[in-house]
């Protein structure tokens, strides 16, 4: 009996295997004949960019309207025509804290030079957020992420996480994790020499 069950399991499992391999080509097959009907995408103009490759080196950056901690509300589009460091942090993360006064000396030492940063604190309690920032006497604008949105649409998969935009709204650099003062001035640097 335990011989007849062994055969019985070996094809069985036989015949699923055959199964897998037989519908597993088909459908590779069929996905390569219809990838290369497809026609190929070049970017050579940069206003496709931004459709084809979201959050990418050279694509316009996800437009948002926030609120700072003053209450004004304010957009990205307000800043277009400066260089903007968006850095999303929060006050639980020991890396955000660690950073942020590597990026008030970097916006207080370039504010007068067409450049700001936009701390966005990704979903936390107003008043948390006013009382870190004022205890550590920061002066870069800080908006409110108070659902995550924003975080979302740039792709946010940890804090801190910061972005580089030219004057044109185009990302120029994205950077997860902390950085030092001299990251930060050299990706400044980097995107004013372009």
């Amino acid at each position: 009996m335990n011989k007849k069950l062994a055969i019985v399991v070996v094809l069985a499992i036989t015949l699923v295997a055959v199964l897998f391999y037989v519908s597993y080509n088909t459908v590779s097959n069929s996905i390569k004949e219809e990838s290369s009907k497809e026609e190929k995408i070049e970017v050579n103009d940069e206003s496709l960019v931004e459709e084809v490759l979201p959050m990418q080196i050279g694509s316009i950056a996800p437009e948002f309207t926030l609120e700072t901690l003053e209450g004004k509300i304010v957009s990205l589009e307000d800043y277009r025509g400066k260089i903007v460091l968006i850095n999303f942090w929060a006050t639980w993360c020991p890396y955000c804290v660690k950073e942020m006064p590597d990026l008030n000396r970097l916006y207080l030492e370039n504010k007068e030079d067409n450049f700001i940063v936009l701390g966005i604190d990704v979903a936390e309690n107003k008043s948390k957020v006013e009382n870190f920032v004022k205890e550590g006497g920061y002066r870069f604008p800080i908006l409110l992420d108070k659902t995550g949105k924003v975080a979302r649409d740039y792709l946010v998969s940890g804090l801190p996480m910061s972005v580089m935009l030219d004057e044109e709204g185009r990302i120029r650099a994205i950077q997860l994790g902390m950085m030092t003062y001299p990251q930060m001035k050299e990706m400044l640097d980097s995107v004013r020499s372009k």
